[in-house]
């Protein structure tokens, strides 16, 4: 799943119209359409907003866990915690260099 369908899957998880989130985002109504359509792609600012509004990664760029439980190994040590930590902010990095790569 794509950002254009994380898009409308929260603006609906928030009960919005595409007027309302636009709104929110401080663009007009056509803009934010061209990023749910997938024409164009937000800014990190837009996308931070977003987060701000309560946005998940997952919900934006579609990561679920079971796409990605197989990444990180089960663990039976002391050091469990920070090893999926480690793994979770390496993929938020990855996250940003796709986005900052795309402005």
């Amino acid at each position: 799943m794509g950002y254009k369908i994380g898009l409308k899957i929260f603006r609906k998880r928030l009960g919005l119209s595409q007027d309302e989130i636009a709104e929110k985002l401080d663009c007009v109504k056509t803009t934010y359409q061209s990023w749910e359509n997938g024409r164009r792609e937000p800014s990190i600012d837009i996308i931070n907003k977003l987060f701000v509004l309560g946005a998940k990664v997952e919900e934006l760029f579609g990561i679920e866990y079971n796409e990605i439980h197989h990444l990180i190994p089960k663990y039976t040590d002391e050091n469990f915690e920070n090893k999926v930590l480690s793994k979770i902010e390496n993929l938020e990095k990855k996250i940003n260099e796709i986005t900052i790569s795309k402005k």
